[in-house]
């Protein structure tokens, strides 16, 4: 963030520099975390916030014991769970393929030779249990 900066910030602008969504720094609002005045006539009211309030906010995250193990853990995650959705979907097109070929008819002869040969298996397995 700018040091420069002096006048208040809205709540996208702080979300911004404090790289959160708008959400996020309502909650800080509401918990406490962070400060904020509401201005303007009811209807068209904003809610400003103190560069300074946003830097001190910044600086206290980023110092965070953990904070950059959790980050790294977190893109981690996040590429672990591209890989996994790639190779969902690399599957699910297989699937999709298999299922569009087990749907077309067989080619003649192929359901008749498929049962001699069916046949002449079972003949030798029956052969082989008499013998036994």
């Amino acid at each position: 963030m700018d040091a420069t900066l002096t006048s208040p910030l809205t709540v996208a602008q702080a979300a911004e520099a404090l790289g959160v969504s708008e959400r996020t720094v309502w909650r800080y609002l509401k918990s406490g975390r962070l400060a904020g005045t509401t201005v303007g006539p009811a209807g068209s009211q904003r809610t400003l916030i103190d560069p300074d309030a946003v830097a001190a906010l910044q600086g206290r995250r980023s110092t965070a014991p953990d904070a950059d193990a959790l980050r790294e853990r977190l893109e981690r995650t996040a590429a672990e769970l591209a890989r996994v959705q790639a190779e969902r979907d690399q599957l699910a097109r297989r699937v999709a393929g298999l299922q569009q070929a087990l749907a077309r008819p067989a080619p003649p002869g192929v359901v008749a030779r498929a049962a001699t040969g069916l046949a002449g298996a079972v003949a030798r397995l029956r052969a082989v249990r008499a013998a036994a």
